[in-house]
């Protein structure tokens, strides 16, 4: 709890990294690049927020890593693009995408 109290303080301050290797992996890709090579069956989601978004799936990876393996995570970063993708479809901002994909992931993945 105090990792994800930690993380909602870093988004509502903007203390996120402007600039952040971006996020290839486990059928989720997060990218600013529109030749950005992907294969079937991945999630691509391309922003201009592309490095805040694919820090937070770092941090929310960092979080949960103890709950993730080989099987699980195939659904927990595809569930993250999810999140996002109707966010931004929902034309929320950058804060507001981070904050709902963070309280919708631990809902699902938190500690009960």
């Amino acid at each position: 709890m105090e990792d994800i109290l930690g993380l909602i303080e870093k988004i509502n301050s903007g203390s996120f990294p402007k600039k952040f290797p971006h996020f290839g992996g486990a059928n989720l890709i997060i990218t600013d690049d529109p030749n950005r090579n992907f294969h079937k069956g991945d999630l691509v989601i391309f922003s201009e927020h592309a490095s805040a978004l694919s820090w937070l799936v770092v941090e929310l990876k960092r979080i949960y890593d103890s709950k993730l393996n080989s099987l699980n995570k195939y659904d927990f970063y595809p569930n993250i693009g999810e999140l996002i993708q109707s966010s931004v479809n929902a034309n929320d901002d950058l804060f507001e995408t981070m904050l709902f994909v963070m309280k919708k992931i631990e809902e699902e993945w938190g500690d009960e």
